[in-house]
């Protein structure tokens, strides 16, 4: 009578077991397909805040040599467009990056425009305006770069 009910046992739990192992192997599938979701969620958006990082790093550098175009004009000696309106163009352009990048890009492209004005405002104070504004660029450059190729936790 002992082995009829070990027997009657071993059957009824087999097939407990059986879904009991089933179950914990469709959590871990489940699990493991949610964390690479989320890798992969994570991954596409570094990219496009990359990708939004250099249009907007761009369209501030586009409005920026506009400006220097007009500079340019004045150290020749000529009449330069409405610089007014083109300051206010690369500021315009300088809040967009600032509102998706680093602090440390966020204060070179702040030096950098703010080094700009300066060569719009007087032109007395920075007659070459490029030597005023040269290694404010290289360091808004450098940091550029630096924000384009590393990989953020943002």
């Amino acid at each position: 009578m002992a082995s009829g009910v070990v027997s009657m046992l071993v059957t009824g739990l087999m097939p407990l077991l059986g879904a009991g192992l089933g179950a914990s192997t469709t959590l871990l599938v489940q699990r493991s397909s949610a964390r690479e979701a989320k890798l992969k969620f994570v991954a596409e958006s570094r990219l496009a805040h990359r990708e939004e990082l250099k249009s907007a790093i761009l369209d501030y550098f586009e409005a920026a040599q506009r400006l220097q175009g007009e500079l340019d004009v004045r150290e020749r000696g000529g009449t330069p467009a409405d610089v007014k309106r083109l300051i206010e163009s690369v500021w315009l352009a300088e809040k967009r990056v600032e509102i998706i990048c680093s602090d440390a890009l966020r204060d070179c492209v702040v030096a950098h425009a703010r080094g700009l004005h300066d060569a719009v405002r007087d032109a007395a104070a920075y007659p070459d305006w490029w030597a005023h504004c040269r290694s404010l660029q290289c360091d808004l450059l450098s940091q550029t770069k630096a924000e384009l190729a590393r990989d953020h936790d943002w």
